[in-house]
């Protein structure tokens, strides 16, 4: 795998006094699929738009497949842009707009076959003769990736490419986004600010914050050991405690108990991450609490979410997120708001945040 395939070198872009993005340096793989997540002004859609050739750094430089393309107009980099708004021609038929692209260096045979063979891959032969105004939203966001794609562009690049379509559809197209990538072997980089699509897509992903990327992995090791105390807060459901050293242990002040810990320890004071579904919740009845990793605590509210099933837990001066699976309907972890649990987790599960 050509881990140099599109370099992003010492990237810096300012709008004003407002530096949008500050020293961003990252290698993408050919046939990667890389996502750049972060929250509103992150910098990620700058970032973007910059390898797309819609900016222009104030500093740095744009590589793509050995080529130096920082300085390049956009239609004369070797990649397309899809848009969040999928921009695709209304007074068109999906034909045309499939079409367009290539209609001024192909012949009429060859853009047939063409827009045939992309409308196939795609499953939308079947619209080729609608107007766009004819389409649902998944419709039209095949048709804006279908004619990306007929160009056979090194790169991709989509700006919240799912965001118009609603959960049900999204989860579909993730899928289906995906296994059109591998099979194309085409480089795609998005951004999203939506977690759970960055995680599905992503081969790799980078968490974007204020204009610095604080970290870049796959989504497995950006959720299980996340470096920062922003990106584990930021991924998923997180609880997050502050521990101390206490004698030969570690303390919360918050929970009242100790924690045991696998690993040694820096500071003698810091914070970890809990998953919620990490935690085991059990009916108090006559069990008792573990010296360590455990407590005992009152359900406040819980949420039915089908596969599981959400708790939030009172104890002492914390709220405690639990995800408890629901393995059947008859299943005897269902607890009532108000019931007193118990709840305990292995020393493995927590995860030491020590920025």
């Amino acid at each position: 795998m050509d881990n140099n395939f599109l370099v992003i070198e010492n990237i810096s872009k300012s709008f004003g006094d407002n530096k949008v993005l500050e020293n961003i340096n990252l290698n993408i793989s050919k046939s990667e699929f890389f996502g750049l997540l972060g929250s509103s002004g992150s910098g990620k859609t700058t970032l973007l738009r910059i390898l797309g050739g819609f900016e222009k750094p104030d500093t740095g430089r744009v590589i793509l497949d050995g080529t130096d393309i920082t300085n390049l107009e956009p239609f004369d980099r070797p990649l397309n842009y899809m848009f969040q708004s999928y921009a695709l021609f209304p007074h068109l038929n999906v034909f045309n707009n499939l079409a367009f692209g290539i209609k001024e260096n192909f012949t009429q045979k060859e853009i047939e076959i063409n827009v045939r063979n992309i409308a196939e891959l795609l499953s939308i032969e079947h619209l080729l003769n609608r107007r766009i105004k004819q389409l649902s939203g998944g419709e039209q966001q095949r048709v804006a990736l279908g004619r990306c794609l007929i160009k056979k562009p090194k790169l991709l690049l989509l700006d919240e490419p799912l965001a118009a379509l609603d959960k049900k559809l999204r989860s579909k197209t993730q899928l289906e986004l995906t296994t059109l990538q591998k099979k194309l072997k085409i480089t795609f980089v998005f951004v999203t600010h939506d977690q759970e699509e960055a995680m599905s897509l992503s081969d790799r992903m980078a968490i974007m914050k204020n204009g610095l990327i604080l970290e870049c992995s796959s989504p497995e090791e950006i959720y299980e050991n996340p470096k920062s105390l922003y990106t584990a807060n930021f991924i998923g459901i997180a609880n997050i405690i502050e521990i101390y050293k206490k004698d030969e242990n570690f303390y919360s002040d918050d929970l009242g108990i100790n924690f045991k810990l696998n690993k040694e320890l820096k500071n003698t004071k810091t914070n970890i991450l809990l998953r919620p579904e990490k935690i085991k919740i059990q009916s108090i009845n006559n069990l008792k609490t573990s010296s360590f990793n455990s407590f005992s605590g009152e359900i406040l509210e819980k949420s039915y979410l089908g596969s599981f099933t959400r708790y939030e837990i009172k104890i002492k001066n914390m709220i405690i997120s639990v995800l408890d699976q629901n393995f059947n309907s008859n299943s005897n972890y269902n607890f009532p708001k108000g019931e007193k649990v118990i709840c305990s987790w292995e020393s493995e599960s927590i995860k030491v945040l020590e920025d």
